[in-house]
């Protein structure tokens, strides 16, 4: 009898940290992050759209600038709040790793559009532009979110030749 098993993933435990190893992350829950964020600033643009004068950005973009910073400086669990969500929810989830830096290169590109959009709410851009800015961070991370296409680690792997990055 021969088993052919090359094709299957093996079934193996998680790490605590809901990473493959100390130089990558687990794509899967990279991805679930993103669209946890999807959600986030889809809420956040129809909120503001709605009642501008709640100001409901300001305080949404100051946590996903610090979610960012978070995620940059020690990787998604425990200390980026959308990252633990994002490892929880894929916690049963076969482990796929991708490369740690470009992820920390697109999130530290996240933490500049969030305070961006910060410092147009502080200092009362019109609504549009923050608006604006809102929606660019959403397409990133529904492009992350549901295709799969990491744009920040698509620049990453075009300014330092980054082979295994390639597609994100």
């Amino acid at each position: 009898m021969n088993l052919d098993l090359d094709h299957v993933t093996p079934s193996r435990p998680r790490k605590p940290w809901g990473q493959p190893s100390p130089l990558s992350f687990d794509a899967t829950a990279v991805r679930a992050r993103a669209g946890v964020l999807t959600l986030i600033l889809g809420a956040t643009i129809a909120l503001t759209l709605a009642r501008p004068d709640l100001e409901v950005a300001r305080w949404v973009l100051a946590a996903l600038a610090l979610d960012m910073i978070l995620a940059v400086l020690f990787g998604l669990f425990p200390l980026s709040p959308t990252g633990a969500l994002g490892t929880l929810l894929t916690r049963r989830l076969p482990i796929v790793g991708t490369p740690h830096i470009p992820k920390r290169f697109a999130w530290s590109l996240g933490c500049s559009l969030a305070l961006t959009g910060l410092a147009l709410q502080v200092w009362g851009a019109p609504t549009a532009a923050l608006v604006a800015t809102l929606a660019v961070f959403l397409l990133l991370a529904w492009l992350d979110a549901v295709l799969g296409f990491c744009v920040g680690c698509w620049i990453y792997g075009k300014l330092f030749g980054c082979q295994a990055c390639h597609a994100g």
